[in-house]
């Protein structure tokens, strides 16, 4: 009997040992590759996406100023406000925004964008006074991706699993505008906690001729589907420890049980000129402010088909970016007319 209780002993002994070898194999697996991959399969999660969220950038006191000569004075610091309306489903989109910017001359301007693809045609309204119409599928710069909400700007208009997936898979993205003499080289740093999130650090430096020019950093945050709560980036001839552009998630909403979106982030950008000089100045703000996020759209197909072209607007029908015809609406010219019942 003690022989058979120590033999159980040294059984569960070992069985102990061996889960915490294999929990050690396990934390010790989680490589760059195997982030890459979490990133893109919960940014599958957000495929079909329906969404109201306000875009604000506001100039801070380092941004470039333009002076009045007669009067040699200091304008006021421009600011834009977009309210967006995004809706992805089943492949197919609509995006709709209203703009609201004021200039540092003290002029203002509002503009509106629509754009829809239905798996067919893209159709774009600008300003109301130019449509196209793109055989095929074309993105958006209004794209609402949770794990881009820091880098919507030129050359990361992409999914960040296709930004982390290497130079091929940048260039083989419909949407990517990457420059050439470009590339990226990536490393996983560890485990850090941010805001009381266990997080994982990716860097990702960007090359320009092969030389190091900026470096990426993100922490995906585990338990928010590897969204980024926080982002730097570094110009590195300036400074490898002092970021130009630092980011965070402020607020988060759970949207269903497990699944995760950010209520409110903040985008700091300092003057590098002033940086250098060990000065950290705000140049610009820019903030993302979710006010309302569901996974499950329900739209119609001709919810991503109906653009109201207005008379007069300017019409250009593309295809292999090409222009093919063009025409104002309800003018000669214009396909449309040869619909409608001739004069009595």
């Amino acid at each position: 009997m003690l022989k058979s209780h120590a033999r159980f002993q040294r059984c569960s002994a070992l069985g102990f040992l061996f889960i915490l070898g294999l929990t050690g194999t396990l934390k010790a697996e989680i490589t760059f590759e195997t982030l890459v991959e979490q990133v893109k399969h919960n940014e599958a999660k957000y495929k079909n996406i329906d969404l109201k969220i306000d875009y604000i950038y506001q100039d801070g006191p380092a941004a470039p100023r333009i002076r009045i000569p007669e009067k040699n004075e200091v304008l006021i610091y421009a600011t834009s406000t977009n309210s967006i309306r995004y809706v992805s489903q089943e492949g197919n989109y609509r995006v709709e925004v209203e703009s609201d910017q004021l200039f540092q001359d003290g002029s203002s301007r509002k503009s509106n964008h629509i754009k829809m693809y239905d798996g067919k045609i893209t159709r774009l309204l600008e300003q109301e006074n130019t449509v196209n119409l793109i055989q095929g599928y074309a993105g958006d710069n209004y794209h609402i991706r949770p794990h881009m909400l820091y880098l919507r700007g030129p050359y990361y208009y992409m999914p960040l699993s296709t930004l982390l997936s290497g130079d091929k898979a940048i260039a083989n993205s419909p949407e990517a505008s990457w420059p050439s003499g470009r590339s990226l080289e990536y490393a996983y740093r560890g485990e850090a906690d941010f805001n009381g999130l266990k997080c994982h650090q990716i860097w990702a430096t960007l090359h320009k001729n092969k030389k190091p020019v900026r470096r990426l950093e993100f922490w995906l945050a585990a338990d928010r589907n590897f969204i980024p709560a926080r982002y730097c980036s570094y110009q590195l001839k300036l400074s490898e420890d002092q970021p130009t552009v630092e980011g965070e998630v402020l607020e988060w909403i759970e949207v269903s049980p497990g699944f995760w979106f950010p209520k409110e982030t903040k985008t700091t950008s300092f003057s590098s000129y002033l940086l250098k000089r060990g000065q950290k100045i705000v140049q610009w703000t820019k903030k993302y402010q979710t006010k309302e996020v569901s996974l499950t759209p329900r739209r119609e197909l001709s919810f991503f088909q109906n653009l109201e072209i207005p008379d007069g607007a300017l019409v250009y029908e593309i295809e292999n970016r090409k222009i093919i015809k063009s025409y104002k609406k309800g003018e000669s010219g214009d396909p449309g007319l040869s619909d409608a019942p001739p004069n009595p």
